[in-house]
């Protein structure tokens, strides 16, 4: 299911800083007068392109809200130390994405078209979406830009990892035998909805009919009507069609709150209306299955997924400390 709470500081941080890899930072060097006395303050510069302290301070607010903490009492040491550190994965930042220049990749228009639906799709309404950019002090037009650099940095650290050739059997096998014991099967449970859409800030007598028109439906499944067809017909969910098979959840599963209410079902049982931040629901528990070891088989996508991931972190670090090698990296500290 579409998520509906909209999240957009955990997109943006991680459009604004497209690598966390530890690497060295530069040799701070003091501000000339020029750029102290800048509105604006230069903080970096990489290969002559400056990183502004107004970028820094953006995803230093947006990484302090992704973690639920208040900006105003984070201690002042604390709050250095992370601006630090975001000034950092700015620059790597920058200087991957000069590397997939470099290398003239280009990214399709319709790649990013996808990825700024996306965007827009976990918000109500384009004019919800533009209001929280505008917000964080981006227009659209720089988000477009932010996702168009995430994706060429992602083909450019794909086409490294990809020249290694796929994950094989051996590598999948061996980590399974070395990591049995951490690599648990989570309680899970198969599950179909119908589902009604709702802003959480509805007027009440548009929520009331919503769930008058599913608790009807519930007497309908109570009283013998097949679940399927119903949510072909009836469900507001992107899997109708599918006839509201939202495949297997797990309290892990981007949708934790439909889980946990579909894990409270016996095998076979209907809940109740399930109301929750994105709407109304009324679920089905096709198949349970509970937490345990998990097999090699079941453990394998999860393993090659993790091994690939294994597989980008090093490409990152290795291609950093190459690009590094050459450029011309400059970290300005402020004149007393």
């Amino acid at each position: 299911m579409r998520r509906l709470i909209p999240c957009l500081p955990a997109i943006l941080v991680a459009l604004a800083s497209v690598c966390q890899a530890q690497t060295a930072p530069a040799e701070s060097i003091p501000s000339s007068p020029s750029v102290a006395t800048r509105p604006d303050p230069v903080l970096a510069s990489v290969n002559g392109k400056e990183i502004h302290a107004s970028q820094v301070d953006r995803v230093l607010q947006l990484t302090l809200r992704k973690s639920s903490r208040n900006p105003d009492a984070v201690p002042a040491d604390q709050r250095e130390a992370l601006r630090k550190q975001l000034l950092n994965n700015l620059v790597d930042d920058e200087l991957l994405y000069q590397a997939s220049q470099k290398e003239k990749i280009q990214v399709p228009e319709k790649a990013v078209d996808e990825q700024v639906q996306a965007l827009e799709g976990s918000f109500y309404s384009q004019e919800e979406f533009a209001v929280s950019l505008q917000k964080q002090g981006m227009t659209p037009a720089e988000a477009r830009e932010r996702v168009r650099r995430r994706l060429a940095v992602e083909e450019l650290v794909k086409q490294r990892v990809n020249a290694a050739g796929p994950v094989t059997d051996a590598e999948i096998n061996a980590y399974y035998q070395k990591n049995r014991e951490r690599l648990r099967r989570a309680e899970s449970v198969h599950a179909q909805q119908i589902f009604l859409r709702l802003d959480p800030l509805e007027d009440p007598e548009k929520k009331g009919k919503a769930r008058q028109t599913l608790e009807a439906l519930l007497r309908e499944i109570r009283g013998g009507k097949d679940f399927e067809t119903l949510a072909r017909q009836f469900s507001e969910g992107p899997e109708a069609a599918q006839g509201g098979d939202l495949g297997w959840l797990t309290r892990n599963s981007p949708t934790p709150y439909l889980a946990e209410a579909a894990l409270r079902l016996n095998l076979g049982e209907v809940s109740d209306v399930v109301e929750t931040p994105a709407g109304l629901h009324i679920l089905k528990a096709l198949e349970k299955r509970p937490a345990g070891e998990a097999s090699a088989e079941e453990a394998r996508s999860q393993i090659e997924t993790r091994l690939r991931q294994e597989r980008e972190q090093e490409a990152i670090k290795e291609l950093l400390a190459t690009l590094k090698t050459t450029a011309k990296i400059l970290i300005f500290t402020p004149t007393p």
